[in-house]
């Protein structure tokens, strides 16, 4: 039996629940793995957002507001805070008097596509990168001005991720201290590693595979919806798409639906979306 993909996927998600999940986000906190000088910068939790780890970030489509035509979401990138007047100190936060900021690069994304960040307020994306492009573009996350002995911590509120395309996007985050207030006047600390993290425009399937009789679809799925796996025997204008297996809930994970009994010689896959209420 051939197995294929619906590059297509179907969602039927309400518009109040496409805001509620546009603005639902994590935190991906920059921190260090000392206050020495030259000791390296790092994602605190960046195990839990890199790209092994399964996590993808949905960008879902709007025709709403400044974002219209994009699909927009959000990740909020933060720094550790290293004093109590910020609810610190925590003990991965860089060095006082550090100044931190971020890059991003696209690793990986589909062809033509652009992911951009865009600034609080911005009505414009502030930055694109396009698969393959690697940026030296910096944006602040410290909220000091990076002064001597002043905490580096930072939480922005207001900015967002969008892409053009629908589709996976691979991200490259990387942190870097660009203070002048270590050994001759350079930065305290050296920049972090890069860190890989999906994303996808829509709803996207990744891949298929079939053992025995068993079909598994791989999808991004997203916190507070629930997918349903379907199937046609064609792609005609008046085609019947039918349940198979068990529906289950998102959580911002790739996760996999089956199809127990592939019995037909053809079948196309989509996956169906809609909002989850407990």
């Amino acid at each position: 039996m051939k197995t294929k993909i619906l590059l297509t996927i179907l969602s039927l998600t309400s518009l109040g629940a496409l805001k509620a999940a546009a603005q639902s986000h994590g935190h991906l906190n920059a921190g260090a793995l000392g206050t020495n000088q030259n000791d390296k910068l790092s994602f605190a939790n960046g195990g839990d957002f890199v790209d092994s780890s399964g996590y993808v970030k949905t960008l879902t489509f709007t025709n709403d507001f400044r974002f219209a035509g994009y699909y927009e979401g959000n990740i909020t990138l933060t720094v550790l805070p290293a004093t109590e007047g910020h609810e610190g100190p925590d003990p991965a936060a860089p060095a006082l008097g550090s100044f931190i900021q971020f890059s991003m690069s696209c690793l990986a994304g589909p062809s033509g596509g652009a992911f951009g960040f865009w600034e609080a307020g911005s009505t414009a994306p502030t930055h694109s990168v396009q698969p393959g492009e690697h940026s030296t573009n910096l944006f602040r996350l410290t909220e000091a001005d990076g002064s001597p002995g002043l905490d580096p911590y930072g939480h922005i509120h207001g900015r967002r991720f969008t892409a053009t395309k629908p589709g996976f996007y691979t991200i490259g985050f990387q942190v870097f201290d660009t203070s002048t207030n270590g050994v001759n006047g350079g930065p305290i600390h050296r920049p972090s590693d890069v860190l890989p993290v999906v994303f996808q425009a829509g709803i996207n399937i990744s891949g298929i595979t079939k053992t025995g009789l068993v079909a598994s679809v791989r999808y991004g799925s997203s916190a507070n919806q629930i997918y349903t796996l379907e199937y046609s025997t064609n792609l005609a204008a008046s085609i019947l798409w039918l349940p198979v297996g068990s529906p289950q809930i998102g959580n911002d994970y790739f996760k996999v639906l089956e199809d127990p009994a592939t019995l037909d010689p053809q079948r196309f896959y989509r996956v169906r979306a809609d909002p989850f209420i407990p």
